[in-house]
């Protein structure tokens, strides 16, 4: 058998498996497949508000500032007096990175939050 027969039997036994697959695979036009920004099935609200509240416990800067979180339909809630703006920010990039659709930021900032003074 010459060269050319071998690399095109070889070409045939590697592609084929993979057309195979492809065609093979149910398809549903009534149910695309959904993924998170991560490339993971999205999680469940119960999953994201697990995460959201094992990371702000976590958090060297937000541990201590009592925020809490609920989820549902993949929208978080945040609430709690967060110390400064920055900790309020902070909270909403965890729930977002936990995976929640949207945030709904309702942590107000303490009223014993001075914002440091500009210098000129």
């Amino acid at each position: 058998m010459n060269n050319r027969k071998r690399l095109i039997i070889i070409a045939v036994l590697v592609c084929l498996p993979v057309f195979a697959t492809a065609l093979a695979l149910p398809v549903f036009a009534d149910s695309p497949i959904t993924v998170s920004a991560s490339g993971r099935p999205p999680a469940g609200d119960a999953e994201i508000r697990q995460c959201i509240i094992e990371r702000l416990a976590s958090s060297p800067s937000l541990k201590d500032q009592g925020l809490s979180a609920s989820v549902s339909g993949g929208a978080a809630t945040l609430s709690g007096i967060a110390k400064n703006p920055g900790s309020k920010g902070a909270a909403t990039n965890i729930a977002k990175k936990c995976g929640a659709t949207s945030v709904v930021n309702n942590i107000t900032i303490s009223p014993d939050y001075k914002p440091a003074k500009k210098k000129m």
